[in-house]
């Protein structure tokens, strides 16, 4: 089955697809208008931190997060669960932080105050967010662990998945419009593994099947035999796993040319924060011949370019001559540059359009060229 689109309560949303991430009901530097200029069709929103800083039960209230945003396209919310495991293996903990069957138990480092994240209340805060695609409360493992420890996770993520799509139905009952629910697949560097967490969720079925934990080669991530760098055996390896007929999101994937090497292999979501965050630090992205360094996968390639560098400083072209956004067609290099160099809210601004709006072009890019 060919997959050109997801059909959500907010429209269609293009596949395959980049999502910028809105961590705290917000992308940095610009407002929602200007990524919607951008040519994005959908962002993530971080459930937890939502939670913590904003409360769902406000935007509930509020009328939903679309109408909080002022956003009228798909968003789509993830499960809080890696923003738990980020905490609880920061070793900042001590002891505080539990996973168990129940689910999460945790300290908010920057309150001090207990929390309890259940697969039943994620599922409760996504829904008082009103949001397009849910997303299971999922258990990341970390790759050095024993292999009863990443068994046990699994037991734990599937556990989760099961209550997490009961209370999804329950929720959703009377709903006519139902939002679409993913599952995570966890298993880490461990391929037997992957294929036990696929399986176990394909059982419970789901409209959207993710890849979790961070797809790299890193003496943190993986076994340290393992060599560096991105990991597209393994999402080959999982993307093979998922029916054809299901949706398939590469979570926090990523650069340009591994976004493209994920849609040859069968994904069609995607979201990080690279092109916001490096946009803010002066990494931007430009079209092949006009940067300093050329990425590529098959056909597809493009440039870099450290704005905030000497090179720069005299420089009076646009930043990308085959970009029509408001950085590339109001200013110079040069003056992209100054703004940045001194922390100016208006260089962050127009940095970060030009960066989602590259993106935008490089999903176009992928379909014409990786889908003919």
């Amino acid at each position: 089955m060919e997959k050109t689109y997801i059909p959500t309560k907010h429209g269609n949303l293009t596949l395959p697809a980049f999502m910028p991430d809105a961590t705290y009901g917000s992308i940095k530097a610009v407002s929602f208008n200007d990524v919607q200029k951008a040519g994005v069709e959908a962002i993530v929103t971080t459930t937890l931190h939502i939670e913590q800083k904003i409360g769902s039960l406000y935007i509930k209230e509020f009328g939903g997060l679309h109408k909080f945003f002022g956003w009228n396209k798909p968003i789509l919310s993830d499960s809080g669960g890696w923003q738990v495991f980020s905490l609880i293996q920061s070793k900042r903990d001590k002891g505080k932080n539990k996973i168990s069957d129940l689910g999460c138990s945790f300290v908010d480092p920057a309150t001090g105050n207990h929390s309890l994240l259940t697969p039943e209340s994620s599922q409760v805060i996504q829904n008082n967010l009103s949001a397009d695609i849910v997303t299971v409360l999922d258990n990341p493992i970390l790759g050095n662990v024993s292999l009863a420890e990443r068994k046990e996770c699994i037991r734990i993520n599937t556990l989760w998945a099961k209550r997490s799509k009961a209370k999804f139905i329950e929720l959703n009952s009377n709903v006519k419009e139902k939002p679409l629910i993913g599952a995570v697949i966890q298993g880490g560097n461990d391929y037997e593994l992957r294929k036990i967490s696929a399986d176990e969720l394909l059982e419970i079925d789901f409209d959207i099947y993710n890849f979790g934990g961070m797809p790299l080669h890193t003496g943190v991530t993986w076994l340290t035999e393992s060599k560096k760098g991105f990991y597209h055996e393994m999402l080959e390896y999982v993307s093979g796993l998922i029916p054809s007929n299901k949706y398939k999101y590469a979570m926090g994937v990523g650069q340009p040319d591994d976004i493209a090497f994920c849609v040859d292999v069968g994904w069609d979501l995607f979201d990080t924060v690279l092109p916001t965050r490096n946009a803010r630090h002066g990494l931007l992205y430009v079209s092949e011949g006009q940067g300093e360094q050329t990425k590529s996968y098959k056909n597809l390639a493009y440039d870099t370019i450290h704005i905030k560098t000497e090179r720069y400083k005299f420089d009076e072209k646009p930043l990308d001559e085959n970009c029509n956004c408001e950085a590339c067609t109001t200013v110079s290099r040069a003056y992209l540059r100054h703004l940045l160099r001194i922390n100016e809210a208006a260089g962050l601004r127009l940095a970060t359009i030009h960066n989602l709006t590259f993106y935008s072009n490089w999903m176009d890019k992928i379909r014409k060229t990786l889908q003919k």
